[in-house]
């Protein structure tokens, strides 16, 4: 679930892979009319279509975690197609997730809960547990987004059921975990969210999944952030950021580090909570995510005359003018 935007339609995705299918299948059509073989593929050229799709949906991983969407949604795409032609059902399925959670970044949840139903649909042909898990994952997102909870709880029992008979390494229960912590904490079982974050954790540990780890211990911190436990939770908080570091996941650090600025200004240390927020401004100019740098610039200019940093203050201000000023005049030319 999004812990921590490009409208893909409006980058023209969808009228390119409109374009890119309908020539795919004129060429189908016509490789129909005049050829006579019906030769299958032979076994090795399946093998390395089977890898080519792997490797086009970790280059859409990677975009993912970069917040380009629209890029990510083309090599998934390309994933997708690859496992088509050699009727792959256990990847078209993935493929799939993959574009679902593209779709539900970009914040198009009606094309994401399309390719999730399509998943699920292809993971119950394929027979695998992974695939229907996280598909109904990804419905129960949905449905958490749109203020179902109880939907989305139900959803991601189902998910992390599924996940138990998975041979992925835990990947999947780790997901649907993660899912029913969050459900569970919106209402109210802090308790329960916190075990299922500490199994979540546990297998993400092991498997050195990073931004899946950083995710849990972000998480842990807000409930026990929620719970007045703040010393905890400022732990919770460093150690999210330690395993987004290790995965060098630039957006989680971003995060990582404005909670842990927001949890030292609430146990009155301030100096601490400054050094977060000017490096929370930092990296969020570095992965240009303006709205990270607009809450940290104002963070310290409500911090600075507190510090005794006046003069710092005066800067951090006039930038966040500067920011509200080409805001305005962009939506001036819009």
């Amino acid at each position: 679930m999004g812990a921590r935007e490009c409208g893909i339609a409006a980058c023209g995705t969808s009228s390119r892979v409109a374009a890119r299918a309908a020539a795919s299948m004129a060429a189908a059509i016509l490789a129909l009319s005049f050829s006579c073989s019906t030769a299958p593929k032979p076994a090795e050229a399946v093998f390395d279509t089977k890898n080519k799709a792997a490797e086009f949906a970790k280059l859409g991983d990677q975009y993912m975690a970069e917040g380009r969407f629209a890029a990510a949604l083309g090599y998934y795409e390309e994933a997708l197609s690859a496992g088509s032609s050699v009727d792959d059902l256990g990847g078209i399925a993935a493929s799939r997730v993959s574009m679902g959670r593209a779709y539900a970044a970009a914040g198009q949840p009606e094309d994401a809960r399309r390719e999730y139903v399509a998943a699920l649909e292809y993971a119950l042909m394929a027979g695998s547990a992974a695939g229907q898990s996280a598909a109904k994952a990804g419905i129960g997102e949905l449905e958490y987004a749109e203020g179902r909870i109880g939907a989305a709880l139900g959803l991601f029992e189902e998910a992390a059921a599924l996940a138990s008979a998975a041979e992925d390494g835990g990947k999947a229960r780790a997901v649907a975990l993660h899912d029913r912590a969050v459900a569970k904490s919106a209402l109210g079982d802090a308790a329960g969210a916190r075990a299922d974050l500490a199994e979540a954790e546990s297998i993400n540990r092991r498997a050195k999944r990073w931004a899946e780890l950083a995710s849990n211990r972000y998480v842990t911190a807000s409930i026990l952030a929620s719970e007045g436990d703040l010393e905890l939770a400022l732990t919770a908080a460093k150690d999210a950021l330690e395993a987004d570091k290790k995965g060098e996941n630039s957006r989680g650090i971003v995060s990582d580090l404005a909670a842990c600025a927001r949890l030292s200004a609430r146990l009155g240390r301030g100096e601490d909570a400054w050094g977060y927020w000017r490096r929370s401004f930092e990296s969020g100019l570095a992965v240009d995510d303006e709205a990270a740098v607009r809450g940290a610039l104002a963070a310290l200019v409500g911090l600075s005359d507190g510090l005794g940093k006046a003069a710092e203050g005066r800067r951090y201000a006039a930038m966040l003018a500067s920011l509200d000023e080409a805001a305005q005049a962009k939506d001036a030319a819009d």
